[in-house]
């Protein structure tokens, strides 16, 4: 006998986002391990950015480190 799927203590979210985002979301959730049901959970992905466990910066700032990051690693 299949047993009842445990009911989680969980809100929904709904948000108008651009037609590829779903799918966009999905693909970054999977990649950083957030996965159900063998394809990337969007819910995990969004509950690990609000409680800072996943950290979202600016590609600005993210340009300049992986330059710097480039520069030590040639460095050595």
């Amino acid at each position: 006998m299949d047993m009842p799927r445990q009911r989680l203590n969980r809100a929904s979210l709904h948000a108008r986002v651009g037609t590829q985002t779903p799918e966009l979301l999905k693909q970054i959730a999977y990649k950083q391990g957030y996965i159900y049901d063998e394809e990337g959970s969007t819910g995990q992905l969004l509950d690990a950015i609000a409680s800072q466990e996943q950290v979202i910066i600016p590609k600005s700032l993210y340009s300049k480190l992986v330059h710097v990051f480039r520069e030590i690693s040639l460095n050595k």
